[in-house]
């Protein structure tokens, strides 16, 4: 058998030990078996399946997307507020980039591989974003409109949360309107 065949099998069977997948004493048959009685370590170079590579994989994809996704909710937040002149264009900016975000979530393979959170919460923070800055822009001074908008985000928040089964959306909701709320009793 040639060598690179043992490497793969050998680190696969020292997955299933490490993971409990197989008793251990049939992992070292196995091992022992593959190896043909020489050193297994002189097969292995490292103790990485082919399962824990793809994992690491999925894992830098994902932490790629949500910084990636971040960075656009990130830059289209500063352009809202720090591009006075162009107010109208910066808002269909974010608006766009937020569907774009919507469209993307919706596709079935993202979901199924797990990316949709990092989008959710980007577009959780774009639309309350989107709604402070159509505060600022039209509405600066009024205060009950800035709550009423905290609460309706709140509230959407909440019900996505509850319809989606996302535990940080029902627990952000809930503790936004429980701040909200505080701060009203408080300001009497």
């Amino acid at each position: 058998m040639a060598k690179e065949k043992k490497q793969i099998i050998i680190s696969e069977i020292r997955y299933w030990k490490q993971n409990k997948l197989l008793p251990e004493h049939y992992c070292d048959f196995l091992i022992t078996l593959y190896a043909q009685g020489e050193d297994p370590d002189k097969f292995v170079k490292k103790e990485t399946s082919t399962l824990q590579k793809e994992r690491r994989q999925l894992r830098t994809k994902r932490f790629m997307l949500f910084f990636f996704s971040l960075m656009l909710a990130g830059v289209a937040t500063v352009a809202m507020f720090l591009y006075k002149e162009y107010q109208t264009v910066t808002f269909v900016a974010a608006v766009i980039l937020s569907l774009g975000f919507l469209l993307i979530v919706t596709r079935k393979t993202f979901i199924k591989n797990g990316f949709a959170p990092f989008l959710y919460i980007s577009l959780a923070f774009l639309l309350l974003m989107m709604s402070l800055k159509v505060w600022t822009a039209y509405f600066g001074g009024d205060t009950t409109l800035l709550i009423g908008l905290l609460v309706l985000n709140c509230s959407l928040w909440l019900f996505t949360g509850r319809v989606l089964n996302l535990l940080y959306f029902t627990i952000s909701g809930t503790l936004g309107l429980l701040m909200i709320i505080a701060f009203l009793i408080l300001s009497l």
